[in-house]
């Protein structure tokens, strides 16, 4: 089906070459013509770049391989449909997208698709986000319906909530199993695993905000969308599954642990909420984790959670 607009779909990928060609092969045969793709490699220690680019070829389309300052120079003029670009450094999660984004843009992309390149998309997955947004202009972010990868019938996502006086983040429905349940109709958090953005937002409200490097930037997005006068929805009818946690070692690791830390109390401080307001949320916070730590006996990441939490005290909020 053709959606009437151009649609750019951005996979960043870093040493998930496998996840990022199964993504690409749904994408493939979804029920939408002409999108365009861009993969950006974040400097990948392993053979990504080779493997991704020998799919690609095995599919008998054409596509360019550029690096970082060649996708800045030829996005105005590109006739690819798919394109790979080499970062040249890993930045992060924002980085990686907006060198996809920014292309995208030059390229005259209509909307961005923002999708984690370890998820498998359903035929048909990207007509209810299009439509959600030009039935209702003030959408700023269109999200699918999200399921457990290794449990299909099971939720991962389905709208989000932020509570800024407790810095809490919850999924809707959340592990339940399928049964047509519908988003809550007040919605102040999507998941950045996959997030169809119109034009005229990210002109509006800009990039991703690149000092995050990898954690909480989609919450702090979705709250620059918010404050800017958009909402954020989730199309009930839009499909995809989430291989949880395979880019970066999953929701306990010392990688996710330190960033998450790090990332929600320099957010929270952002938020400008007066010191008493801001202690509380922080250390709200960090208790719930703290406990779950303990839970999960990772008693030896209750020391990267204390360094983490003094990092963000101490990093610039904003």
């Amino acid at each position: 089906m053709n959606m009437g607009q151009d649609i750019w779909v951005i996979l960043l990928n870093y040493e998930g070459a496998p996840d990022t060609i199964e993504c690409l092969s749904s994408l493939h045969v979804a029920s939408f013509s002409n999108i365009g793709i861009v993969v950006v490699d974040n400097a990948s220690n392993d053979d990504s770049m080779t493997v991704i680019e020998d799919y690609f070829r095995s599919t008998h389309l054409p596509y360019s391989r550029l690096d970082n300052q060649e996708a800045v120079n030829a996005g105005a003029d590109t006739t690819e449909r798919r394109v790979l670009i080499q970062a040249g450094s890993n930045q992060g999660y924002g980085h990686g997208n907006n060198i996809g984004i920014k292309y995208a843009l030059n390229a005259g992309a209509d909307y961005i698709l923002i999708l984690n390149n370890d998820t498998i998309v359903a035929k048909g997955f990207l007509e209810p986000l299009v439509l959600s947004c030009k039935q209702d202009p003030t959408v700023g972010i269109a999200s699918p319906k999200i399921f457990f990868h290794h449990a299909h019938d099971r939720i991962w996502f389905n709208g989000g909530s932020f509570n800024q006086r407790t810095g809490k983040v919850s999924h809707a429905n959340f592990n339940e199993k399928d049964s047509g349940q519908k988003p809550p109709p007040s919605i102040t958090f999507n998941t950045g695993c996959a997030w169809l953005i119109p034009r005229q937002v990210i002109e509006r409200v800009g990039l991703i905000n690149e000092t995050y490097f990898m954690y909480v930037e989609d919450l702090e997005y979705c709250q620059r969308v918010l404050d800017a006068g958009y909402s954020l929805r989730v199309a009930q009818d839009s499909h995809v599954w989430h291989k949880v946690g395979s880019s970066t070692g999953g929701g306990l690791s010392a990688f996710s642990v330190y960033w998450r830390t790090k990332n929600m109390t320099r957010f929270l401080r952002s938020r400008r909420m007066g010191f008493a307001a801001t202690a509380i949320a922080i250390g709200a916070f960090n208790l719930r984790q703290s406990v779950n730590l303990l839970r999960q006996g990772k008693f030896s990441l209750l020391g990267i959670q204390i360094k983490a939490l003094t990092h963000g005290l101490n990093a610039s909020p904003d």
